[in-house]
């Protein structure tokens, strides 16, 4: 693909080096065109290559070093040398300064704005800038250290690093034995200072693995893993056996992988935090999920389902019984909604019993199982056992095998709600997805009430958003997908009134979203409800047309006009509905 085409030197670069494929740098062309964003944008916003590949891309083409921040701590006096709004708003850095002149590191050396701030701020302190270029998560990390995490973190590390940094070129002695309390005492503090960091931040995950000799620790927050801290060696299996101790798991065993569970207080909360550690070569892999009960105070409107959506979901978990099944990826938030439909079912009347693995949080009144199969409890075996217990609703983790669906559809044809999840892109997929795994036309048509499917993605930013426009060949199809005359969206509500163009929105980034432009994640669905119509559709074996012409009659939402409806209102972005919608 020529130059002429993308438009961009760096995906050009990258096509010539073998990084990327011609197929997938016409998908970025495309996705451009849509959505307004620059290709390189998209290319970095979804991480098609290393973002160290782009950013050595971008230091060869504009001649510039590349400067690797990787676990950089900047001195407070020469990082404020620029100030925090002019970093944050520039994308940019000072890194070093030496006798006149000022190192700065940044991620795009094309910006030519963000040259002539620096130059400005230079000239004033009788300094000559140097550019050179870094990838944008260390930009990011060290863009962290202007807050107090870095300070707090860098207090409990000092106090760590005096009890267990080598001597004399020693190897530090393990945790336990004599003074075993005064030394859990620095690293306790360590690990806390980590897991008050996910709480503030609503991180899902904390990862602490070796790294390059080094220990590194990164957090998933948004779905996006981020590197916050890198910390010496010596102290990976202190923290580990730390970790190990809190949550009751074997110190001396380090062969085979291990899960259990820390309950603690974090900033006044009750955290859970589920535990699994892996083997490496010669040590071993830390993985945390945090459990905050606090996220779980759900509604489908904060997940983001909209009133017609919301009234037909309620109106099928008011039936006596049935299937509704959740649909999507690993991690699209299928379970947190049936989560949210559990709570809204949760009365003293009803008997809900639920089959996970693993149980992720826990809802009072609710009867909670765990499969293990490793002992011969599955899903399977699961119902079978709870069709005994008297239960009103049954949720199933997941319709993974047939002897599962055949089970759990039997259920629902005997008087019982079953809520179970299902692997597939859409919602029309889980009706020849249960066919593949042996189900009948005919029982799935007199069991299947609902099908939801989902993605997520992630919210704009609210301190940092920004209005923008499309260029006039993404809204014209903006407008061909909203347009519809079932959707019955009036697209004068998003126009704007001197422009006669649609508005969106996108997040320029701050402290506050951590520099992404996104806060939180929210859903985009569409819903599918098994009609009459529909049922003799399947049962008669029909054609996917004729299922799609009854979604079209049922007025249904698709997931991707329900996540451009979602992006014309600002909470989303176009880029974040196409990337979702290609999952």
């Amino acid at each position: 693909m020529a130059e002429k085409e993308t438009k961009s030197p760096i995906v050009d670069y990258l096509l010539k080096q073998g990084k990327i494929s011609a197929e997938r740098a016409k998908e970025l062309v495309e996705d451009a065109k849509k959505t307004g964003l620059l290709v390189d944008e998209i290319l970095e916003e979804r991480r098609i290559v290393p973002e160290l590949d782009i950013a050595k891309a971008r230091a060869e083409i504009f001649k510039v070093p590349y400067i690797d921040l990787y676990g950089q701590t900047i001195k407070d006096d020469v990082k404020k040398l620029i100030p925090q709004e002019i970093a944050e708003n520039y994308k940019l850095v000072a890194v070093e300064k030496k006798d006149n002149t000022l190192k700065v590191a940044m991620i795009n050396p094309a910006d030519f704005k963000a040259r002539e701030a620096v130059d400005f701020i230079a000239r004033q302190k009788k300094l000559k800038p140097l550019f050179g270029v870094t990838t944008a998560s260390a930009l990011k990390n060290v863009l962290a250290q202007y807050t107090g995490f870095t300070e707090e973190l860098e207090e409990a590390m000092g106090a760590a690093e005096a009890r267990f940094a080598p001597v004399s070129g020693l190897p530090s002695p393990p945790l336990g034995g004599v003074g075993e309390e005064e030394k859990i005492a620095p690293v306790s503090r360590l690990f806390a200072s980590f897991l008050k960091y996910a709480v503030d931040n609503n991180a899902s995950d904390i990862h602490i693995e070796p790294y390059m000799g080094k220990t590194r620790v990164r957090f998933r927050v948004d779905g996006i893993l981020h590197d916050k801290a890198i910390l010496p060696g010596y102290l990976h299996s202190a923290i580990v056996s730390r970790i190990k101790v809190m949550s009751n798991l074997r110190l001396d065993e380090t062969r085979v992988p291990q899960d259990g569970r820390i309950r603690t207080i974090i900033s006044d909360r009750e955290i859970d935090l589920r535990v699994s550690t892996l083997p490496l070569l010669g040590t071993e892999k830390v993985s945390l999920r945090v459990l905050d009960p606090a996220k779980m105070d759900f509604t489908l409107e904060n997940l983001g389902f909209e009133k017609e959506g919301i009234e037909i979901i309620k109106r099928n978990l008011e039936q006596p019984h049935g299937m509704m099944l959740a649909t999507g990826p690993t991690g699209c938030g299928k379970t947190t909604t049936l989560y949210t439909c559990l709570k809204m079912l949760n009365r003293v009347e009803v008997n809900i019993m639920t089959l996970e693995d693993p149980i992720e949080y826990r809802i009072e009144g609710v009867n909670q199982s765990q499969v293990r199969p490793e002992i011969g409890y599955t899903f399977a075996s699961g119902i079978r056992s709870f069709v005994r217990q008297d239960p009103d609703i049954i949720m199933v983790g997941e319709i993974r095998d047939n002897e599962t669906v055949e089970l759990a559809i039997h259920a629902a044809l005997t008087g019982h709600l079953v809520l179970s999840t299902l692997h597939t892109n859409n919602a029309l997929g889980a009706i020849p997805r249960l066919i593949d795994m042996k189900a009948e036309p005919f029982l799935i048509a007199s069991c299947l009430n609902l099908v939801i499917a989902q993605r997520l993605v992630r919210r704009v930013c609210e301190r940092c958003r920004q209005q923008i426009f499309l260029p006039e060949e993404a809204e014209k199809e903006a407008r061909e997908v909203l347009g519809k005359p079932y959707l019955n969206i009036n697209l004068d509500e998003y126009t704007d009134e001197k422009t006669g163009r649609l508005k969106f929105y996108r997040g320029t980034g701050c402290p506050y979203c951590l520099h992404e432009g996104y806060k939180g994640r929210v859903s985009i669905y569409e819903i599918l409800e098994i009609t009459p119509q529909m049922q003799n559709i399947v049962t008669g074996g029909r054609q996917r047309d004729d299922m799609e012409q009854e979604t079209k009659r049922q007025k249904m939402m698709t997931m991707l006009e329900n996540g451009y409806l979602k992006a014309l209102k600002g909470i989303t972005t176009l880029e974040e509905v196409l990337r979702a919608a290609r999952e």
